[in-house]
């Protein structure tokens, strides 16, 4: 009996201690709303409210960006090695911000106050990790998926241009996929890896995008500038353009003209350009993209006018091929 009374004792003060520790977190809690298990956030000061609060979301959504970008090319290294190509670079960094400058939904500002200190006023934005960390889970998955069924259809696709096109839009989800990823470890919400090994997909890409060359073989006046234009974008964005037909993975046809329009001012000449263009796998002779595209411009000269429209138009046409080939960040 005295050993039982003893027991119920040390029960009531384990309780006791037990609801003491519950007490002390919920004091911990009323002192700091915004705790770091809970919130990610950034503090910042302007002078007047308005100013602290802007500054202080945009000090948050800088932090992020930055640690997720550093995270990202981190996971990019660890397919690649060391030595990213300087475009490979600046892609991952441009689909790291297109995908970071809409993911902050949810963050708001916790709350402002007086900067005794410095006059003015200091403001603290806050993201919920939470929410935000079953927004982007979902997201990953879907991107998962996406990923593995791109994968899949790669199998069946011939052609060393259209299996470039395919490992580009592959790669890109890749990337998209580690810089979800990357926010959730930010968040402090690390996400499980995964299983497959993707290294063959990047080893491929990077053989082709070295071996694969286009030709353009072009009718119409315009052509030549048109042609120069084209190569000189083409060639900015890391495609390889050849003189010789049967060395080209790809081939870039159709014709180009141009067409005087009266707008019915006298002072001003304006021109229109337009261009029919395919793009053709020589491998397999399957067209992977066709589209028409046309450009108007004026100018007191007529030549310049001339100039003008063929050069934009080609500038336009380069969008759309690089676009068709799943270039990334353009792929998105």
């Amino acid at each position: 009996m005295k050993r039982m009374h003893w027991m119920t004792i040390a029960l009531v003060v384990l309780v006791a201690a037990g609801c003491a520790g519950s007490k002390l977190s919920d004091e911990e809690s009323a002192a700091d709303p915004f705790p770091d298990k809970r919130f990610l956030t950034a503090e910042a000061a302007g002078a007047t409210e308005g100013e602290a609060k802007r500054a202080a979301m945009a000090e948050l959504a800088a932090i992020f960006e930055s640690r997720v970008y550093a995270r990202t090319i981190q996971q990019a290294t660890s397919w690649m090695g060391e030595g990213l190509p300087e475009q490979f670079d600046k892609q991952v960094e441009q689909t790291v911000r297109i995908h970071t400058d809409v993911q902050l939904e949810g963050a708001r500002i916790g709350r402002v106050w007086p900067d005794e200190a410095a006059g003015g006023f200091r403001a603290l934005a806050v993201l919920d990790r939470r929410p935000a960390a079953s927004r982007w889970q979902r997201e990953l998955a879907e991107t998962q998926m996406a990923v593995d069924g791109q994968v899949e259809a790669l199998h069946a696709v011939q052609g060393r241009l259209s299996r470039l096109a395919a490992l580009n839009g592959i790669t890109a989800l890749m990337v998209r996929q580690a810089a979800i990823e990357s926010r959730l470890s930010v968040l402090g919400r690390p996400a499980t890896p995964g299983v497959d090994d993707r290294s063959g997909i990047i080893v491929e890409r990077e053989r082709l995008a070295r071996e694969v060359s286009l030709f353009i073989q072009l009718e119409g006046n315009p052509a030549p500038p048109f042609t120069r234009r084209l190569n000189a974008v083409l060639s900015s964005d890391g495609y390889t353009l050849t003189p010789y037909r049967d060395e080209a993975a790809g081939l870039i046809t159709g014709t180009i003209s141009v067409q005087p329009l009266d707008l019915g001012n006298p002072d001003v000449r304006f021109i229109r350009a337009m261009a029919d263009v395919q793009l053709v796998d020589m491998d397999t002779d399957v067209q992977i993209a066709a589209f028409d595209e046309s450009l108007r411009k004026g100018h007191v000269d007529e030549g310049e006018a001339a100039r003008r429209s063929v050069d934009g138009v080609a500038v336009q046409v380069a969008k759309k091929l690089v676009r068709s080939l799943g270039t990334l960040g353009l792929a998105q």
